[in-house]
């Protein structure tokens, strides 16, 4: 079972409740009685891929093209994301942002930056 703390208490307890995750309990941080985040044990698996690739957006795209693309799905999870690499590097070039998320907030219409 989790552990629910305020913001105020992980401001106040945060080496303990640091202690509490590294131990396996996760502990889910509230405002104002509704969850906005997570202190959960760490995992290596955690590290790998993350940070080039969000997994929310390579997966979805990723699935997109394999329902136009069925062959696609032929190739290693290592090969596509080598492939995609080399597109990104080739399109970037030609694009006003600096950032995938850039380009994507550009899309939503957010010009303020408060979509994720």
């Amino acid at each position: 079972m989790a552990r629910f703390a305020t913001v105020r208490e992980l401001k106040n307890q945060t080496t303990a409740l640091i202690r509490e995750a590294e131990k396996g309990k996760a502990v889910v941080v509230t405002r104002r009685g509704k969850p906005v985040a997570t202190l959960r044990p760490f995992a290596q698996k955690d590290l790998e891929g993350k940070d080039r690739y969000p997994t929310t957006a390579f997966e979805t795209l990723r699935k997109e093209i394999l329902s136009k693309y069925p062959e696609l799905g032929k190739e290693s999870p290592e090969q596509a994301r080598r492939e995609f690499e080399r597109i990104t590097r080739k399109i970037r070039r030609s694009l006003p942002f600096k950032t995938w998320r850039e380009m994507d907030r550009f899309a939503k219409g957010d010009r303020y930056g408060f979509t994720r």
